[in-house]
Formats: structure tokens, sequence, C-alpha cells
């Protein structure tokens, strides 16, 4: 036969999601996560992602308003379209364009209200959205402007379970973790009282990561506030702190914990509570003042001998535990650098130290 009757083609389903033809993509999709239908919502919010991931796309989707539609989907009576939307929220906060248009539509605010949604995934979505866009001054800017933001996720992280708990103190850390970061401490430790939440969560137990992370944000917390590193000397910080020396081969871990040991043995009370712990200097001077294992841990521990020694019942114990000969080892090293050694010289003098004037520094008598 020359010609072949067929049937008429069918028409696609009212539900079908197409791209569209070059620049008529961008309103489509944003019509489509306009649409009342909720199967439509559902796939057009996979098919933005789509989108978002080409950079000519993405700044193509911000221009033609795809930052709001997604924002009205995070209060979406279903579950399935209100997780997508969070999802996508963070391919929209990838690149500093879109995080400041999701802050000026008020898409922050929307999902700090998300980390208490009712559905876990939503919850773990908006977690991942927040913590792509803190990457970026203006939503940290914004996360503080709300206030309640910070205390919030102080207390979900006590509350929640360990993956979102862990992810919550990721974003306080990413919150903090910045040179303008004055008004996020102040309202951790005003507002939210971090230092007893912190305690808790450096305690025995726990997820070495969480740790880690309560670790960290303490010794940012007290490398700024005095008040901040009383209270964690009053709420039991330093021997947890110690403990976790304990822990063998987690670099990360010994590092946050040094790190926030040295924040606090700067104030006297701070010293006290080290002497004070049960072989809290023998352990302090233990494994890791070892700059071959880790140079950031070792150099860290060489001022909370520092600061400890300025104490003066401290001294005779760091003599006879040995660090003395440990800091000697590691100044006198060949392959240690000059910012080691620096400390180990510093903590050396500071433990054989009477009376004012100091001492020169160990390798620099001879200089005039």
């Amino acid at each position: 036969m020359r010609h072949e009757s067929k049937p008429n083609p069918k028409p696609m389903a009212y539900t079908t999601i197409t791209r569209g033809f070059e620049a008529a993509a961008y309103p489509k999709i944003v019509r489509e996560l306009k649409d009342s239908n909720l199967l439509v919502k559902q796939k057009a919010l996979i098919a933005a992602r789509e989108l978002l991931g080409s950079s000519t796309s993405y700044v193509q989707c911000i221009a033609h308003g795809i930052t709001p539609a997604v924002i009205t989907l995070l209060q979406d009576a279903d579950a399935l379209v209100r997780e997508r939307a969070a999802g996508t929220m963070e391919y929209l906060s990838v690149k500093e364009v879109g995080a400041r248009d999701v802050v000026q539509h008020g898409g922050i605010q929307q999902l700090v209200v998300q980390l208490q949604d009712e559905g876990t995934a939503v919850r773990d979505a908006a977690y991942g959205a927040l913590i792509e866009a803190a990457r970026f001054d203006v939503v940290r800017m914004a996360l503080v402007k709300l206030r309640k933001a910070l205390p919030l996720l102080m207390n979900l992280v006590l509350e929640e379970k360990l993956n979102r708990s862990l992810k919550g103190l990721t974003l306080l850390n990413a919150c903090v973790q910045v040179r303008n970061n004055q008004a996020a401490l102040k309202q951790l430790v005003d507002d939210a009282a971090c230092v007893p939440s912190l305690s808790q969560l450096i305690s025995c137990g726990r997820h070495e990561a969480i740790q880690e992370q309560a670790a960290q944000l303490l010794g940012l917390v007290a490398s700024t506030f005095t008040d901040a590193k009383l209270e964690a000397v009053q709420t039991g910080c330093v021997p947890k702190l110690i403990a976790l020396l304990d822990q063998q081969n987690n670099v990360l871990l010994a590092t946050a914990a040094t790190a926030a040991l040295m924040m606090i043995t700067i104030v006297n009370d701070g010293k006290y509570a080290v002497i004070n712990c049960d072989q809290g200097l023998e352990r302090l001077a233990g494994q890791w003042m070892d700059p071959m294992v880790s140079e950031l841990v070792c150099v860290n521990i060489t001022q909370c001998i520092t600061n400890v020694a300025e104490a003066p019942e401290a001294r005779p114990v760091l003599i006879e535990c040995g660090a003395m000969e440990r800091l000697v080892a590691i100044f006198e090293g060949v392959a240690v650098s000059e910012i080691v050694k620096r400390g180990a010289a510093e903590a050396m003098r500071q433990c054989k130290f009477n009376y004012l004037p100091h001492q020169r520094l160990p390798g620099r008598e001879k200089q005039s």
C-alpha cells in the first residue's frame, strides 16, 4: 500500500511536564509551580531542579520569579511538595545571587519554620537548604535578624535525632565561624543559653561527630565572652573536654577540644579547673602533644600549657609528668615548623617561671 492509515496521536496528559523551548522554558516552569494540580506541582519541582542545574538557566529562572513560587510551596498541604520545595531551595542557594533572592522573598524565615515540620524528610531538606545558604553573609545576617532562629536551632539540636542534631550544629557553626559573628555569638550566649547545652553535647556517650561540632561552637563562644568562659567552668565543660582527648585517632575531635580548652584556660577558674581535674595536666600533655600527629593540636596544647602554667600549682606537676621533656623535644625537633617551636618555647618559659621579668624565650637568650 502506498498510503497507510494510522490512528490519531493521543494527547499528553495534563499532568505531563515537558521542558519549554529555549526562552519559553522559564516562564513555563514558574506557571507549572503555581498550578493548582498536586501532581503538576510535584513534577514541576523536579523539573525546576534540572533547570537550576545549568548556569544560564539558573539566572533566567531567578529573573522570571522562580524563587517566590518555590517559597510559596513550602507552605503546601502536601508533605512531598514541601519536601521537594525545600530541596529546590538548596539548589537556589548554591550561588549568592540566588541566596540573596531567597532572603529578599522571605525564604530563610520560611525554611526556619520548616525545621519544625511534622515530616522528617521536610526537616532534613530544610536543614540542607539552610546549610547551603549559610555560606553567604547575607543569609547569616538574615538568620541573626530573625532573633528566634539561633535559639530555636540550639533547642532542636538537643531534641532531634543524631543526623538532624548534627545538621543543626553544623548550621550554628556556619553562622559563627566567620569574621562578623558578634551578634550571632551574643544571641547564642544570652538568648539561647548555649553553654549548658553544649556541656551536655560534649558529654561521654555522645556521638563523636556531635562532640566535635559542640566543642567547636563552645570554643568560639568562649573566645569572645568572659562570662561564657566562666559558665563553661561552672557547667563542668573542662573535665569533659579533657576526656575527649582520651579518644584516640580522632584528630578533628582533639583539635576542637584543645581549641575550646585554650580559650577557657585564659581565665583563672579555667586554669584551676584543669589542675583540679583527675590527671588533668598529665592527660593534657599526653599523646596529642606530638607535632607528627597534628601540628594544630600540638600548638593548641602548648598554648593551653602556657595558660595553665600561669598558676604556680601547675608548674611542678607539669615538670614531674614529663611535659617539659616533651616540650624540649618539640623545640629541638628538626622537622618541626617554627610556629610549633614558638609555642613550645612559650610553654617552656612559663613552666620555668619564678618571678618577673620573664626570661628570654628559649633560643633567643644570646640575642641582644
